[in-house]
């Protein structure tokens, strides 16, 4: 069966519908992230630390909690949900460690990757068939929409630059990043963090699950199903 497609304006208001859905989860995911990585940096500084590790891991289980909410609020887990956090993680790190070898590489391969395995964590929680079938379903099941979904990849990749951007240029003219740089840079990147989020549950929901009979362009069909009232644990 051929891929189905979906073009860039089509994702977009996909993504929109489903920020709409969960506003107040996503603003204080972004938040906790950037205060909590805001503290690691103007404490530690370079220095990687076990308080660090702890954090790493605790906002892995953030953004595994606030796909689960999105995906459970959208309504995609009408069959039940398979896969829980280790899954997820173990997928995102396989996944992750790949996108950033590409990225350093030529930088092209690295936005492919992230935009062919985007719903890759998303198909594991329903699925939980393996990191290695996650994947490749999801790289054909994007096949047709490459082009739509790079434009996509690219923000996300911009504002993981701009993290970077943002702590870099005050420390290189002023000796120092003030706090309030290191703050904004921290939620621009969690703000990316959540746009990859959003981007994983809709390209799944667009293009690997079956839309509902009743679901029409104006957004129906975002009903919560069965797996609504489950717990992401």
């Amino acid at each position: 069966m051929e891929p189905r497609t979906a073009d860039f304006r089509t994702i977009a208001r996909e993504i929109l519908r489903l920020a709409r859905l969960l506003p107040v989860p996503l603003t204080l995911y972004v938040l906790c992230a950037a205060t909590a990585y805001s503290f690691v940096d103007w404490t530690f500084g370079d220095v990687f630390t076990w308080f660090e590790t702890l954090v790493l891991l605790a906002d892995g289980y953030l953004v595994y909690v606030l796909t689960f909410l999105l995906m459970a609020e959208a309504g995609l887990f009408a069959d039940g949900k398979r896969g829980g956090f280790l899954a997820f993680l173990l997928v995102s790190i396989v996944s992750g460690m790949l996108i950033v070898l590409g990225t350093l590489a030529l930088i092209i391969p690295g936005l492919i990757l992230f935009a062919r395995w985007s719903p890759a964590v998303c198909d594991v929680l329903v699925r939980n068939e393996g990191v290695t079938d996650a994947l490749g379903r999801s790289w054909d099941a994007t096949s047709a929409s490459m082009t739509a979904l790079l434009p996509h990849a690219v923000i996300a990749m911009c504002g993981y630059a701009a993290v970077s951007l943002l702590e870099l240029l005050p420390d290189r003219m002023l000796g120092i990043a003030p706090l309030g740089f290191v703050f904004i840079a921290n939620v621009v990147g969690a703000m990316s963090v959540a746009w990859g989020v959003l981007l994983s549950v809709a390209t799944y929901r667009l293009l690997m699950t079956p839309l509902p009979d009743h679901a029409s362009g104006d957004g129906a069909g975002y009903a919560p199903a069965n797996g609504a009232g489950q717990s992401p644990a």
